[in-house]
């Protein structure tokens, strides 16, 4: 009796097109971010004191999804980090983290205390920050915080720990600088006035990424994501079209590259064809009909299921309260569900009404946004 062959075994055994596809995902830290050398010297230029053993101005880096914020926010950390132990670098989604007591704590822990989760105010996170700061030889934390327009919004008022943090001497008993990230070109009208000059003093401006700009990305991606010649010619180039036409996002001529390496690997392929990325281009969410579809190139699972429940509610859409059941959600998870809906709809892929549900009171109806 012939035993049946193992499909992973199979699949294994084929060469593919990848070296490191990794490479290509949008959490990827490159070396280097081509386009974005001025960006990168100006920030660099702000943070350089901290080399000295004094506490940088704070920054803002604003501009459009996709055009090397977070990125080359990272990368100069990095290579600061590669040079002084005098700056302690922290990253802070405050999508994720979007509460003075939570980004105080993240403090806290990245300066090498524990503080209790439960049960305590942002006060006492404070003041354990005030005893760090006595200690001889404390570094300088240098937080980025990203969407940190998520802190002003009008629901959560969280923003007294920007005035924490860019008054931090006074505030917290130790230095601290921002590296503020925002799409939001109107977070200045809406940042507390003590906080506005501190924030926005420093601004650098990130202009989507030009056709160009994206290919040359792209071709370096490519060097060490894909295996040597298996890229046909004008693939990289499509690719860079297709960013260029979503608004210079380089997210989504990464992810439409990456998926058109997958397609080919699926067919067995040994190169990666024109053909494969006009196929996957046609379906993927990276060149769909609506700018709100493009958006969704690189939104995780949870967040796709979402979309796709949302979607296929049609116009009647969907309420909170159905997607909680839908999802199974106990309440801690429908509190990450929420905060996943209000992510999505500020990012112009979703919207939402007031409805009456029927044993009344109010909630939402979401449904997918036709124009962003």
């Amino acid at each position: 009796m012939t035993m049946a062959s193992n499909i992973f075994r199979a699949l294994s055994a084929e060469r593919g097109v990848f070296r490191d596809e990794a490479v290509l995902r949008p959490e990827f830290l490159p070396d280097e971010l081509p386009g974005r050398e001025r960006e990168m010297r100006e920030l660099a230029s702000y943070l350089h004191p901290v080399i000295r053993g004094q506490a940088p101005q704070s920054v803002l880096l604003m501009g459009p999804p996709g055009v090397g914020k977070t990125t080359l926010s990272k990368l100069v950390l990095k290579q600061l980090a590669d040079v002084s132990r005098k700056a302690l670098p922290l990253y802070i989604n405050c999508w994720e983290t979007s509460t003075r007591f939570g980004i105080l704590n993240e403090l806290v822990l990245a300066l090498g205390d524990m503080m209790p989760r439960r049960g305590i105010a942002a006060d006492e996170v404070v003041a354990r920050l005030r005893e760090i700061g006595k200690r001889e030889g404390t570094p300088i934390p240098i937080l980025v915080l990203d969407e940190v327009d998520r802190l002003s919004a009008a629901s959560s008022r969280e923003d007294q720990v920007l005035y924490d943090l860019t008054r931090s001497t006074e505030t917290l008993g130790l230095p601290c600088s921002i590296i503020g990230i925002t799409n939001d070109t109107n977070i200045a009208l809406k940042l507390d006035a003590r906080v506005r000059s501190s924030l926005t003093n420093h601004l650098i401006e990130f202009k989507p990424y030009s056709p160009d700009q994206l290919k040359a990305i792209l071709l370096e991606r490519s060097k060490r994501a894909f295996l040597p010649d298996v890229l046909e010619a004008e693939v990289v180039s499509v690719c860079a079209a297709a960013g260029a036409k979503g608004g210079g996002d380089a997210r989504i001529s990464l992810h439409l590259l990456w998926s058109a390496g997958r397609k080919a690997e699926s067919e067995g392929a040994s190169k990666v064809s024109l053909a494969h990325v006009k196929s996957v281009q046609s379906s993927s969410l990276s060149s769909a009909s609506t700018p709100a579809e493009r958006k969704s190139a690189d939104l995780d699972g949870m967040d796709l299921a979402i979309v796709e429940k949302i979607k296929v509610s049609g116009e009647r859409g969907v309420t909170s309260g159905d997607l909680y059941i839908h999802f199974k959600a106990n309440e801690s998870e429908q509190r990450t569900l929420r905060a996943r809906l209000v992510r999505l709809e500020k990012g112009g892929l979703i919207q939402a009404d007031v409805a009456e549900p029927d044993n009344g009171g109010r909630t939402r109806r979401w449904m997918l946004r036709k124009t962003a």
